[in-house]
């Protein structure tokens, strides 16, 4: 497996396929995604793009941090979960957020992905909360040193 930047385009057949099934471009083309600052990683193996994750410079209202930076569309193809593929995609972004001086990497957890965080050093972070068409979330966080 190999890690490298992408274009906020190349993650989008990766988001449609895992996190809007059913849905359009539109709805993976994050307002975000060209925000100043902000990066998108792949990991390939065997020339296929398998996981993708972006990353953005945002604060989050209740948690402090200086220099927080937000996850946000992390994907891994239903082929490859399991594989190490999102461990090893963000491994490779805490050496790049380590680089920009972050602080504090945080997120909106799917129920059913929040195992995978806890397991990343994450931790949660308040109540369940539903996002409407989407489902159960937990805000989770992981402090960057």
């Amino acid at each position: 497996m190999q890690a490298r930047l992408l274009t906020a385009a190349e993650t989008h057949p990766l988001r449609l396929l895992v996190l809007r099934p059913g849905g359009t471009l539109a709805d993976v083309d994050f307002a975000n995604d060209a925000t100043e600052g902000a990066f998108h990683l792949g990991i390939e193996a065997n020339g296929e793009l398998i996981a993708v994750g972006s990353f953005y410079p945002e604060p989050h209202p209740a948690l402090n941090a200086q220099h927080p930076y937000r996850l946000r569309g992390m994907a891994t193809h239903p082929a490859h979960q399991g594989s190490g593929a999102g461990s090893a995609l963000l491994r490779t972004a805490f050496e790049h957020l380590h680089e920009l001086h972050a602080d504090l990497l945080w997120c909106n957890a799917r129920v059913k992905a929040v195992p995978f965080y806890e397991r990343a050093g994450f931790h949660r972070e308040g109540e369940l909360f539903d996002i409407p068409g989407i489902g159960g979330h937990y805000l989770m966080h992981r402090i960057l040193r």
